[in-house]
């Protein structure tokens, strides 16, 4: 593959392609269409240090997309970022829920520092606006931007020179953009998006942040259409046949306790999803997928944006999500538990300096969204944060993986315990313990991630293991203390 730094040709992010339903009707993906490549020049002054473009999505799974294997979406941009960048397969939240996300990626801190938790609605506070990321880079002398759904309370002055972010969940339709008349919010997201890069000075480098609400379903305005989808991707996927996903047979739901089988997780299958087979999963699910691609096609417009204004050769980009997605595994919808489906997230790192023969390559190192933090400090050449818990990745996109990097990571969530049963837990390279704080009697579960990468088999009770589960205890009490 030629490298998208020189071939802005057709295959590249400035390609005009149409993508044929399964239906037989055409759907043009022209986000990018008409748009030719600009000379690459550097920032006007001596400060060379790159620039950064993070986009992050909520609520979008490591599993639909298309370099990750599905075969039915269509992610032709991010599909192409990660063969010409780097996919980090061994990426994770430490907490699966929006806000407390997204308060350990600007902190770097695990959710037990920060206190942010969802149920709260916590704002940052003075201490976590002065040490988050934006206000670090800021002072470093960076330009610093946010697009999107910011979801933390207002923003101090002190974070954003271009600060577009809006509070709350959103809404991809509303009176002043309705539905035929007005722009999506997601396209709205990606025009802002593309004017933040074209505008930032040139005199200093940026960090801009695009905080995607898609692929995170409507909760409360379109009940009839939860994930209403852009214009451009109306039609699509509307005769796929999405497979079941798995562990979602009835029988696996039924071995689990009563706190997750009368969870918010399953009040949120019944209405949204139902059985692999029923019309409304089918239909869901195709709509979460539309929402995905539209995020795509954005992601396209921002990389031909960052060509168009001679930044791309020093712009890198990284792409993820807040955490993963029950999309009917384990008959759940939702996030909050500690398997892997709802804690794992799509990690691609493009970095326009890294050489030809290092690109495209996966890298398997145990990271973490508190990593983002003290990467970014690392490239903009600032002091890391006595008080962060993340650890810079700078040197694994590199190719070069520290001998004492991370075997293990703690997670933890607290979050209206009414309707979500609290949970702690340990996981390793090989085995993961979950903890359920609230359950009575106590339920435990151990799995081993290589026989069992779908965690269907339950260990915690089994004699066998029982040394390995005193073993797992023991980390997670560990933990518990580590991370305060």
């Amino acid at each position: 593959m030629k490298s998208l730094l020189h071939d802005p040709a057709p295959g590249g992010f400035a390609a005009t392609k149409q993508f044929p339903v399964r239906s037989g009707i055409a759907v043009a993906m022209a986000a990018m269409a008409g748009m030719t490549a600009a000379p690459a020049h550097p920032v006007d002054g001596d400060d060379r240090r790159p620039n950064v473009l993070i986009v992050f999505c909520d609520d979008l799974d490591a599993a639909p997309l298309g370099f990750m294997g599905d075969d039915i979406i269509r992610t032709p941009n991010i599909d192409t970022l990660a063969a010409e960048g780097l996919n980090f397969t061994n990426a994770f939240v430490t907490t699966s829920i929006c806000i407390t996300s997204r308060g350990n990626m600007l902190t770097g801190r695990y959710a037990a520092r920060t206190d942010i938790w969802f149920d709260g609605f916590d704002d940052l506070t003075p201490e976590h606006q002065a040490m988050s990321y934006p206000a670090r880079l800021r002072e470093a002398g960076y330009h610093t931007g946010y697009v999107g759904k910011w979801h933390l309370g207002p923003a101090a002055e002190q974070l954003f020179d271009d600060n577009r972010a809006f509070l709350g969940q959103g809404y991809f339709w509303d009176e002043e953009h309705p539905p035929g008349k007005g722009r999506h919010l997601t396209d709205r997201i990606g025009d802002d998006a593309v004017d933040m890069i074209r505008i930032s000075p040139r005199d200093k480098p940026f960090v801009i942040t695009v905080g995607f609400k898609a692929p995170h379903v409507q909760d409360g305005f379109h009940p009839i259409e939860p994930y209403p989808p852009t214009p451009s991707t109306a039609v699509l996927y509307e005769l796929d046949e999405i497979p079941a996903p798995p562990l979602s047979d009835p029988e696996f739901f039924e071995s689990q306790p009563d706190f997750i089988r009368e969870s918010l997780g399953r009040v949120r299958w019944d209405y949204r999803l139902g059985p692999p087979e029923s019309l409304n999963f089918q239909r869901s699910v195709r709509r979460y997928y539309r929402m995905v691609t539209a995020i795509d096609q954005q992601m396209g417009r921002m990389m031909q944006a960052l060509r168009d204004s001679g930044r791309l050769d020093n712009t890198i980009v990284i792409f993820t999500s807040d955490h993963g997605m029950y999309l009917g595994e384990r008959g759940l919808a939702g996030k909050w538990f500690g398997h892997d489906t709802s804690i794992r997230i799509p990690f691609v790192v493009w970095d326009p300096r890294l050489p030809q023969s290092e690109r495209g390559q996966d890298r398997d190192a145990m990271t973490l969204l508190i990593d983002v933090k003290p990467t970014l400090l690392e490239w903009a050449g600032a002091e890391p944060h006595e008080s962060v818990q993340g650890r810079s990745i700078a040197s694994i996109i590199a190719g070069n993986t520290p001998d004492d990097w991370r075997t293990e990571f703690f997670y933890e969530h607290h979050d209206f315990s009414d309707v979500i049963p609290r949970s702690e837990g340990v996981r390793t390279e090989r085995h993961k313990y979950l903890r359920y704080l609230d359950s009575d009697p106590l339920y435990e579960e151990l799995y081993d991630l290589e026989a069992d990468p779908r965690e269907a088999n339950n260990l915690a009770g089994d004699p066998d293991h029982a040394e390995l589960l005193e073993r797992m205890r023991a980390k997670w009490q560990q933990w518990q203390e580590d991370v305060k």
